[in-house]
């Protein structure tokens, strides 16, 4: 992909998709003589910085993007859908958005949202929305965790989110030094302490779907990157979907 990618994942026929900051949605199909084949599977006018996706297994992807500025207002960031065609459509503007994901079912998308005033974050939250499986258009916002009501911790940006096969929510804390877990119905499970810190992204895999892998800076050394792993109880959607 190159240096500017941002979210990434891969669904049930091996390709992959990953944001690019540059401005789009990027697919990279495996060809049978063993090379890659890398196109843009959809862009459009309206993206703001893509930051990160989630896959249904309609064929659909669904983005949130961000434009990190001094001060957040509505339209640094937002939600947006490509269609399986690549054709994309923003949904709603936002603040920031970072974290995306969907439940299990698919009846649920998960997306965060954060503002800043002078370069720092005071705000961040997520938000849940039903999806109608047949359009795939979300309705029904509905707050989720702010987290300045839940701990006090609003300067910590959310980043990179998943969910397991019973539906829970795992959360990553870019500049904290670790993943949230909630239910569906929003109690905090877990708080899974973490050996790296900025953690940005994760993913469950691993034989079994259980073994969580988190991605973030090392904490000898925060200009290079590093990789925790946690053995989870519970395997993820993902790896469920693709197997």
């Amino acid at each position: 992909y190159g240096p500017s990618i941002e979210g990434a994942s891969v669904n049930k026929l091996g390709e992959a998709f990953a944001t690019d900051f540059d401005g789009d949605v990027t697919k990279v199909t495996e060809m049978n003589d063993g090379t890659t084949k890398q196109e843009i599977f959809c862009k459009d006018d309206t993206f703001v910085i893509p930051n990160d996706l989630a896959l249904s297994e309609t064929g659909r992807i669904y983005i949130s993007g961000q434009n990190f500025t001094e001060n957040t207002v509505i339209g640094d960031g937002g939600l947006w859908i490509c269609q399986p065609d690549g054709r994309a459509t923003q949904l709603m503007k936002f603040g920031r958005t970072n974290g995306i994901e969907l439940s299990p079912d698919e009846k649920t998308l998960y997306l965060s949202e954060a503002f800043n005033i002078g370069f720092t974050p005071v705000s961040n939250k997520i938000w849940k929305f039903k999806v109608d499986h047949r359009t795939g258009m979300v309705s029904s916002q509905e707050l989720f965790v702010d987290f300045a009501i839940l701990d006090g911790t609003q300067s910590v940006d959310v980043d990179g989110m998943r969910t397991d096969i019973k539906g829970n929510l795992y959360v990553t804390r870019n500049g904290g030094q670790e993943v949230v877990v909630f239910s569906p119905n929003k109690v905090v499970l877990s708080r899974i302490k973490l050996n790296i810190k900025s953690a940005s992204n994760l993913e469950l895999a691993g034989d079994k779907g259980k073994t969580m892998f988190i991605v973030g800076k090392c904490l000898d050394d925060e200009t290079k990157g590093c990789v925790d792993k946690f053995e989870n109880k519970i395997p993820g959607k993902a790896f469920t979907l693709l197997n």
